[in-house]
């Protein structure tokens, strides 16, 4: 096994690691002794990766800022396609469902409440004229929108994410605004 094998099952022992200790506890209880142990390897070891838990995190964190900005940036007139994506893409991605759960980081969360409150913004623009929700209003109305669509990620995330990415992009493209 070549040492970049090696390097790149360590970091996926940690990462899933970190999403069974996230089913349990939050981030910010859990320790670089934890997650050495259940990736079962040794602390030297999860030093040769990472400095810390939030070192790694964050080198997690802008990988997926990157594919979720991509996601965006390419759906950004076609809010179904990007709302099927993102549930696709946390289908998939197990380390982004615990880092969006409950247990998981703000700044994952805030990241991704506010690209979709972009999204949500600009297609109640296109949707409704200036004489029918104020400047203010559009404002709450997004806040509102991408907040219960957050919660929702985290609700089919904490249900076992039973329903199709299909199914969850239609039911929420049938509880937003016309």
């Amino acid at each position: 096994m070549t040492t970049d094998n090696r390097r790149s099952k360590t970091r996926k022992a940690i990462q899933n690691a970190m999403v069974s200790l996230l089913s349990k506890e939050s981030f910010d209880d859990i320790t670089t002794i934890q997650l050495a142990k259940t990736a079962g390897i040794s602390r030297s070891s999860f030093y040769t990766h990472f400095k810390d838990k939030y070192e790694m995190i964050d080198s997690y964190q802008q990988a997926l800022f990157n594919q979720l900005e991509y996601i965006f940036d390419k759906h950004e007139n076609n809010k179904a396609d990007a709302f099927l994506e993102i549930f696709e893409f946390l289908k998939r991605e197990q380390l982004l469902s615990s880092l969006i759960s409950a247990n998981g980081t703000k700044e994952i969360q805030n990241f991704i409440i506010n690209k979709v409150r972009i999204l949500i913004n600009t297609d109640l623009q296109d949707k409704f004229g200036r004489e029918n929700l104020s400047q203010t209003e559009k404002e709450y109305s997004s806040i509102y929108l991408s907040y219960a669509f957050f919660g929702l990620c985290q609700a089919w995330i904490a249900k076992g994410k039973k329903e199709s990415p299909q199914q969850m992009t239609e039911f929420i493209l049938r509880l937003l605004p016309e």
